[in-house]
């Protein structure tokens, strides 16, 4: 792990754009996928599969039937517990359900946004090492408080050509019946583009891989996404009064995710560092495999501890990382969180660790990696609705308004603009 005493702003910058390039080595292959299965379709996707999946499967082979289904069985705990927690994300994310708004002018025209549900979503659920059934319901429970009309889960399948038991119990629990066994960017093609097997959505959520990333972004435009996740993150803003066996446990929780994961501690306190730094050392021992490799890899690359002058340096330095997630083990964790300005999740003081935000304490935990904080947030039923503008001019509006507004086009250099609205000015005489 790389500790760094008062780092310059470059140096942080550095460290994220070092990141980020993981994208430039895969694009142009990725780019090949998808222009392959937008232009051949099935053919293409089967290739594919055949190539990167751990199961080459085929034609109706990929989709889930109706039989699987039926036949899957999981343990009482699973749904009692899964249960609870589709309550719990239901109960904070109905809270954002938008309505439709309506406006008189002064002189009797309406102007209106209607609210709509967006027709078709995907949502992409990680399979390898670990079973997402978590982010499927993440995915899955605010689009259904959306009202989404079709919503459709692909997934890579196991050597056995088969899902996670778990992921299709809970697609069974809500109701979602087109589920594709595929995973990488060439589902994401399909998806986006469709085959004669696969429909094409309207938008594709939930995140995968630098592959699956990398092909969410290729294909933003012909359909919507989420974001273009990396990588997930933590950072630590820890104080004197912070312990350090929270502190080096949080950072493990977030290092066993995968290689790539990278946990941050940001304190003004070296006796906290230190002592973070062997209690590391000491509990990483204690965790088994294969947790404790992928742990110890991630935190050999990307681990990283700074020390600062006070806590206005740190926060200045929480806005630069823009992070996914953001813990702030201080004295008072709410004289600070005026402060952040750029991140996914925050969690305040000792007892909040951010696995509860992983395990639905109620905000979503599919968020913002990559320093993409600055401009996005974590997903939300807002990101299964659109906003349709709606106007009806009066003709009070036209009589006594209609010179602003054709003045307005003028200025602009639209002649034609400024006829349509003085015609009707002529008109109404």
């Amino acid at each position: 792990m790389r500790v760094l005493v008062e780092p310059r702003k470059g140096q942080i910058l550095e460290i994220l754009e070092e990141r980020k390039r993981s994208f430039l080595n895969i694009e142009e292959n990725v780019k090949l996928i998808v222009n392959d299965v937008r232009k051949n379709g099935q053919s293409a996707l089967e290739k594919y599969i055949a190539m990167y999946e751990r199961c080459p499967l085929k034609g109706e082979q990929i989709t889930v039937s109706q039989e699987e289904f039926e036949s899957v069985k999981v343990e009482r705990e699973f749904e009692e517990v899964c249960e609870r927690l589709i309550e719990r994300l239901e109960r904070f994310h109905s809270m954002q359900l938008e309505r439709s708004l309506w406006s008189l002018t002064e002189h009797g025209s309406f102007t209106a946004q209607l609210i709509r549900s967006i027709e078709s979503v995907a949502i992409y659920v990680p399979s390898g090492k670990k079973v997402y059934f978590s982010t499927f319901l993440m995915c899955a429970v605010p689009a259904k408080i959306a009202n989404v009309e079709r919503i459709v889960v692909a997934s890579p399948p196991d050597e056995e050509g088969k899902l996670s038991p778990y992921v299709l119990q809970l697609c069974r629990r809500l109701g979602v019946k087109e589920v594709y066994k595929m995973g990488g960017a060439h589902a994401i093609a399909a998806l986006a583009y469709g085959t004669h097997l696969v429909k094409k959505v309207d938008k594709i959520v939930g995140p995968g891989n630098a592959y699956v990333s990398c092909a969410k972004k290729l294909v933003f435009g012909d359909c919507g996404i989420d974001s273009v996740a990396g990588p997930t993150e933590l950072l630590i803003v820890a104080d004197e009064t912070a312990d350090p066996k929270l502190t080096a446990i949080d950072m493990l929780a977030q290092a066993e995710h995968d290689e790539m994961a990278m946990s941050v501690l940001l304190t003004n306190d070296e006796d906290l560092l230190d002592k973070t730094l062997e209690e590391l050392a000491k509990q990483l021992n204690e965790l088994s495999e294969p947790n404790r490799s992928i742990a110890q890899a991630s935190l050999e690359r990307n681990g990283l501890s700074i020390l600062t002058k006070d806590l206005n340096n740190a926060i200045e330095f929480v806005n630069l990382f823009a992070p996914e997630h953001l813990e702030l083990i201080v004295r008072d964790p709410f004289s600070l969180l005026p402060k952040v300005n750029n991140a996914g999740s925050v969690f305040l003081g000792s007892w909040s660790a951010e696995a509860f935000g992983d395990y639905g304490i109620g905000p979503n935990h599919v968020l913002p990696t990559s320093t993409s904080s600055r401009f996005s947030s974590g997903l939300s039923v807002q990101d299964f609705l659109k906003r349709i503008f709606v106007t009806r001019v009066s003709e009070e509006e036209v009589l006594k308004e209609g010179r602003f507004y054709s003045t307005l086009a003028r200025l602009e250099g639209f002649e034609a603009h400024a006829r349509s609205i003085e015609v009707r000015m002529e008109g109404s005489r």
